[in-house]
């Protein structure tokens, strides 16, 4: 055993010491926290907590420290949003980026209509939830306080629901999405369902009102269209598509996407999703929207056509931006542009923003250090960052969402 006095939170939420020079990393601790230590390597686990922060507080899950989740419920609010905000400062600081930011827009707990839970079968029963901290093994929870009712008040007959679903010795990927006809729910990993499996699936999906259930990609039955709402627009997104986690966050970054970009005439948006920013935009503005999934484009597209022409026209085209981004003699046209990438970024296409005409552009993202590098490539193109906006979509968790405005 060891003791460690910890000197700082790190960017992935554990407490960080030192001894002999080299960095270890202890989770749920604070800053200034005396801890007594086991294990070996650069990771190390908690015995005993000597000398405890003013800044902890009680976490608001029974299973916090055990499910990996939530990473920081122990801390503080003010300590919390301040530590968050350096998540989002540093990286762009470090990409010369020096406008302070906007205060961070935060939201309540039980505010999270999409998540993903695992499941696995054991000798104690189906066992669904989120895994460990480092593990690959399943916390089974009974509710989680992250999640709107809408799903903890459900989990008991999801739990059912896939009790009768052959497994793998790999655990089930469980997506499950709020939507206005009830839950929307796939399945993946899952072994090859039977026929006699697939009744008793479509009989517990009717009888536990669920709106669709979808296994291996497949749709097994769809009791009512699983719809959503994206600013004045409904949309009826595919199975396990990629929606915002909080509609509330939604609303607010597409009204700052769409305040920005108002007075522009043609507007791009690229890496549009089920159409996100590209809805609210087409309220002023005519809108190329370029993504990668065709199920995701053919509900942007139905759902602006079911607008009976009270939207300004969406032109989609299915396109990898990763391998073919959008150019910008493609651009010529366009006086505004959003873009919202994965994780990993937009480098190539930003390097066309850079040399087209584009006059503003409002760049989303889910990881500052890629976007920290995404920015220095268009301010080096002639952008100047005008705002800069942390949304804190994943409360409790090291990630961030962040809104920037740029303007030539």
């Amino acid at each position: 055993m060891t003791e460690l006095k910890i000197d700082f939170v790190g960017h992935k939420g554990d407490g960080v010491a030192h001894l002999n020079n080299h960095a270890l990393f202890v989770p749920y601790t604070l800053e200034g926290e005396v801890v007594t230590v086991e294990g070996s390597g650069p990771r190390r686990e908690v015995i005993s907590l000597k000398e405890k922060s003013s800044n902890r507080i009680e976490a608001i899950c029974k299973h916090f420290g055990t499910c990996g989740g939530c990473q920081l419920q122990h801390m503080n609010e003010s300590t919390y949003l301040t530590w968050k905000m350096g998540l989002v400062t540093e990286p762009l600081s470090r990409a010369g980026i020096t406008l302070k930011p906007d205060d961070i827009v935060s939201f309540k707990d039980a505010s999270r209509r999409k998540c993903v839970f695992n499941a696995q079968r054991t000798p104690a029963g189906m066992q669904l939830g989120f895994t460990e901290k480092s593990s690959v093994e399943i916390v089974s929870i009974d509710a989680c306080p992250v999640l709107v009712p809408e799903i903890n008040d459900q989990l008991s007959n999801i739990r059912d629901l896939i009790n009768s679903v052959p497994t793998t010795k790999n655990p089930l990927r469980v997506s499950v999405l709020v939507t206005k006809n009830g839950l929307d729910i796939s399945i993946e990993d899952a072994k090859e369902l039977s026929e006699a499996e697939r009744q008793v699936l479509i009989k517990k999906t009717i009888a536990h009102k669920f709106s669709r259930l979808t296994v291996n990609i497949e749709t097994l039955i769809k009791t009512a269209e699983p719809q959503i709402e994206i600013a004045n627009t409904i949309v009826s997104p595919p199975p396990a598509a990629f929606v915002q986690a909080l509609k509330q966050a939604e609303d607010d970054m597409s009204d700052i996407v769409a305040s920005f970009l108002k007075g522009c005439k043609q507007v791009a948006d690229l890496y549009c999703g089920i159409g996100t920013f590209a809805l609210k935009l087409a309220e002023n503005s005519a809108v190329y929207a370029v993504e990668d999934s065709g199920d995701a484009l053919n509900s942007l597209d139905q759902a602006w056509r079911d607008t009976g022409g009270k939207l300004k026209q969406i032109k989609t085209e299915k396109r990898n931006l990763e391998r073919r981004p959008v150019t910008f003699g493609e651009l010529k046209k366009m006086d505004g542009l959003v873009f919202d990438p994965p994780r990993a970024g937009a480098e190539l296409q930003c390097k066309q923003i850079a040399k087209s005409r584009v006059k503003k552009v409002a760049a989303v993202s889910c990881n500052p250090a890629t976007l920290a590098t995404d920015l220095a490539i268009l301010i080096t193109g002639g952008f100047a960052v005008k705002r800069i906006v942390p949304i804190d979509q994943f409360k409790y968790t090291p990630h961030v969402e962040v809104v920037v405005l740029l303007e030539r």
